[in-house]
């Protein structure tokens, strides 16, 4: 028998349940202690007030279908299901989920208000990705929305609750119907609030009002239920650009489109709406971006200026443009840290490490903004260059190797979990005491892709 503190609550004599991280009508996710694996976990338990009335069984055939769906998604954007407990008569049901640590988006709205345009833009990506993986299956999420999209320390989406239908309690914000609530009102495509059939399309209708917000500060349409849902139906919402003056038209048109009341004017496929999403419109004399144009129609909205660069020392300028990314705002980084990598790598060999830097931040910048397949290939040749010059426990060459071992994986190639242990293998080894956090994001990584 496992010992637990007195005040502690455990599951299965395995689980113990140390502090209440989130929840929803239908439950809520505690951070657990596994005794077993000696790791940290997300528990999700039903409110057990749910399981009472007279039709239990109902709320634990959809526990049980969310349980079943996580155990066939295995993608670094969704959380791993680990374990669970379905039967009421053998205790308390539960999901043990991966442990996420971040900030969903509803936390970071109401913190920082509004976000920039290129964090939008990552965002947008990230999720695309992620729905692109779903609606192959198929499974329609049918509840994207803010709560439901968490952000980690690196700027990682995780689309969380794949329930995709579940029993929850009545609030104002949610549609009802004898108890059942099929979405969240302020993203629910029209069909939906119809009771008719949803499709990958309705996805992406939730999408761009999720996105709209994230722009706006609100959604496209807000009051009590019943008026909301008859907006969704028939009331087209406020351009974005009223709410946000000065928006991207790109970036406004493909968020307007995927809010399109009829499914067939919206964008075919979530990777249709990543590609426009990610890209300037076409020109007069082409008819799309290919990936091999994307890198340069992703808007730049401020190129580092000549003048700028003659006065402030190349170190600032660094400083600056690592500013710019952590701030979120992607486009504007990245052409920055091209020019300075150029800059440095003039300035002799005793700038090469500076200018390796650059280059690595170049091809992060890449990766948020969609575009993997080039954040690769420019990975794997500043790996080779930094092999040449460096040891094989140079810090830099490790977290190079680690983005590409997750840029590999995220394309759908297995050679990114060998990629990832041999990281692993060096960073335990050499066990430096400033390489402990990197150590846990290999490891987590590592882990999430072997149980794929």
């Amino acid at each position: 028998m496992v010992l637990v503190r007195s005040d502690a609550r455990a599951l299965n004599e395995r689980y113990e349940l140390r502090q209440r991280i989130g929840g929803g009508a239908m439950g809520e996710v505690w951070l657990a202690h596994d005794s077993e694996s000696r790791r940290a976990v997300a528990v999700k338990l039903i409110h057990r007030e749910l399981l009472d009335p007279r039709a239990p069984e109902e709320v634990m055939r959809r526990f049980e279908r969310e349980a079943e769906l996580l155990a066939r998604l295995r993608h670094p954007g969704i959380p791993a299901l680990h374990d669970a407990r379905l039967d009421p008569e053998a205790g308390e049901p539960y999901l043990v989920m991966e442990l996420v640590l971040g900030q969903d988006l509803t936390e970071i709205v109401g913190e920082r208000g509004r976000l920039p345009e290129d964090e939008v833009v990552s965002i947008a990506v990230q999720i695309c990705r992620v729905l692109e993986y779903t609606h192959a299956i198929p499974v329609i999420h049918r509840d994207l929305k803010p709560a439901n999209i968490m952000l980690t320390d690196y700027q990682r989406v995780m689309v969380l609750d794949f329930g995709v239908a579940r029993i929850f309690r009545t609030d104002y914000a949610r549609l009802t119907q004898h108890n059942r609530v099929l979405g969240t009102v302020a993203y629910m495509p029209p069909e939906q609030c119809e009771g008719r059939d949803v499709n990958p399309r309705s996805d992406l209708y939730s999408l761009s009002c999720l996105l709209y917000e994230l722009l706006t500060g609100v959604p496209p349409f807000i009051g009590d239920a019943a008026r909301v849902m008859y907006h969704h139906q028939y009331q087209a919402p406020i351009p974005v650009s009223v709410l946000c003056p000065g928006v991207n038209p790109a970036l406004e048109s493909v968020i307007m489109a995927g809010l399109e009341k009829r499914a067939i004017d919206r964008p075919a496929t979530a990777r249709e709406f990543r590609e426009r999403i990610s890209s300037q419109p076409p020109g007069p004399e082409e008819s799309g971006v290919t990936s091999s144009h994307m890198a340069a129609a992703v808007p730049a909205l401020h190129s580092p200026s000549r003048t700028m660069a003659e006065i402030l020392p190349v170190q600032a300028r660094v400083t600056q443009a690592q500013a710019l990314f952590d701030a979120g705002l992607i486009a504007q980084s990245m052409p920055r840290f091209v020019s300075l990598a150029q800059e440095l790598e003039g300035l002799g060999s005793e700038y090469a490490d500076e200018a390796a830097k650059c280059r690595f931040r170049h091809a992060r910048c890449q990766a948020h903004l969609g575009l993997q397949e080039e954040a690769l290939r420019n990975l794997r040749t500043l790996a080779e260059q930094l092999r040449a010059r460096s040891s094989p426990d140079d810090r830099l060459l490790l977290e190079v190797r680690f983005q590409s071992g997750q840029l590999l994986l995220d394309l759908g190639d297995q050679h990114g979990i060998s990629e990832l242990a041999d990281v692993y293998r060096v960073l335990t080894a050499v066990n430096r005491p400033e390489d402990a956090q990197m150590i846990v994001d290999v490891r987590g990584a590592l882990t999430r892709a072997s149980l794929g």
